[in-house]
């Protein structure tokens, strides 16, 4: 099934309510297991990754010491594979962790020889360095070990989770200059949160033998979601979009589209109880951001550039190419049908832009639900698009479309991928 999208206009005000952090929920299900607490969550995410991890999480404690292994599928969720490796590694039992075509070939290496290091019965059950991945639990114990960072903040984050457990606390060197410090930095001040005491920079790690003192606690709403709003506003000839729960004080890195927006034509409002976006005019002619940091939002920001024909640099994305999909593949392919060009110098990826009048804009989303929701803003600045497997956000926003439609700048309709007839939705 795809997505017909027909413009109605380009103008809008209305607010929509998002959902928790997909990746604070998902760290504070592994600190809750941990500290073995029956404590709430509240505005959990509701994204397919947490539920799924929270299914595992209930279902581990069921399957602790049985001589059968427990099979996880993961599916495509990186999260969701690397923290349980961590966290399996010593719980007593038997596990088999395995997920997808395209997990079984997004990186998994880095995070094994870690846990190897620290005594851990793990090994691959296919290609090395690759799910899945066979677990025996076993008491393993803290030391200083020597972790690689240049692919993935997962390794540490799911490691530095399970440190305080270890007999010994744990020093984990970084080996590399770390991708994602933002998402480490999460990690860290949840777990202080949590009373478990860890000193991190950008060159260790350090973590003291403790238990987490797990309490009711609220997710505060997503950033990288958020980040498809900006880009409708963006894009609009005036849009205004109020988002409740937003606060300056963020624990998520990606709260950065605030200023990188600014830029782009959105001017952020922070108010009592959430954010107001309104469209603001558009004063440069080149864009250029250093996104080591932030690789969740720059599909967004590159499509937005694209959309409005700046020409643009974006720095560090190279990890882009270990997500759902090859994320930079995937953006070079699908915005070279609105006639802009991706290339790549060094460390630099360079967007330039043709204007030309597309017609026929028929959008791959690589069953990534990122390329889905970046691509559809896109109705904005042209009559109709077509989306394919719309139902891939389901995976970390699923209310996606039905917000989309809330705002009314356009009709959707299903349209059978065998060219049956299609059914209006909205």
């Amino acid at each position: 099934m795809n997505f017909s999208i027909s413009k109605i206009k380009s103008d809008f005000a209305e607010t929509i309510q998002i959902g928790g952090s997909k990746s604070i929920s998902n760290r504070l299900l592994i600190i809750k297991g941990l500290g073995q607490s029956k404590c709430a969550i509240s505005n959990i995410s509701e994204s397919n990754d947490t539920m799924s991890l929270l299914d595992f999480v209930a279902r581990i404690e069921t399957c602790e010491r049985s001589r059968i292994p427990m099979i996880i599928d993961v599916g495509n969720a990186g999260t969701v594979a690397r923290f349980l490796s961590a966290y399996l590694s010593f719980r007593e039992g038997k596990w088999l962790i395995t997920g997808t075509e395209r997990m079984k070939k997004r990186p998994m290496q880095s995070i094994v020889d870690s846990l190897h290091q620290l005594g851990a019965e793990i090994s691959y059950a296919g290609v090395n360095g690759f799910l899945p991945l066979r677990i025996t639990g076993s008491d393993i114990r803290g030391k200083e070990i020597t972790t690689d960072v240049s692919e993935s903040s997962q390794f540490v984050s799911a490691i530095l989770m399970i440190a305080p457990y270890l007999e010994n606390g744990l020093i984990i060197n970084f080996k590399g200059e770390p991708v994602s410090m933002p998402y480490m930095e999460m990690t860290q001040k949840l777990m202080q949160k949590f009373g478990v005491h860890v000193n991190l920079t950008k060159e260790k790690a350090v973590v003291l033998p403790g238990k987490y003192e797990f309490h009711p606690c609220s997710v505060e709403p997503d950033w990288s979601s958020a980040s498809y709003w900006y880009e409708c506003v963006a894009l609009s000839e005036y849009g205004e979009i109020f988002l409740p729960g937003y606060a300056k004080n963020s624990l998520q890195g990606d709260s950065i589209v605030v200023s990188i927006y600014e830029k782009l034509g959105v001017r952020t409002e922070f108010m009592i109880d959430g954010i107001k976006l309104s469209k603001s005019k558009v004063d440069i002619k080149e864009f250029s951001y250093d996104f080591k940091g932030f690789p969740d939002i720059v599909p967004t920001v590159m499509v937005t550039c694209a959309a409005l024909g700046i020409d643009s640099e974006f720095i560090n994305i190279n990890q882009l190419l270990y997500k759902e999909s090859n994320r930079i593949e995937a953006l070079r392919t699908e915005l070279k049908k609105i006639g802009s060009n991706l290339t790549k110098r060094g460390n630099i990826h360079k967007l330039t832009n043709t204007k030309i009048n597309s017609k026929n804009l028929i959008f791959n989303t690589y069953k990534d639900h990122r390329m889905a929701m970046c691509l559809a803003p896109l109705i904005l600045k042209y009559d109709t698009i077509e989306i394919e497997n719309p139902e891939i956000v389901n995976k970390s926003y699923p209310s996606f479309w039905d917000d989309f439609k809330k705002l009314n700048f356009a009709h959707l309709v299903t349209k059978s991928t065998n060219n049956t007839h299609g059914e209006q939705t909205s």
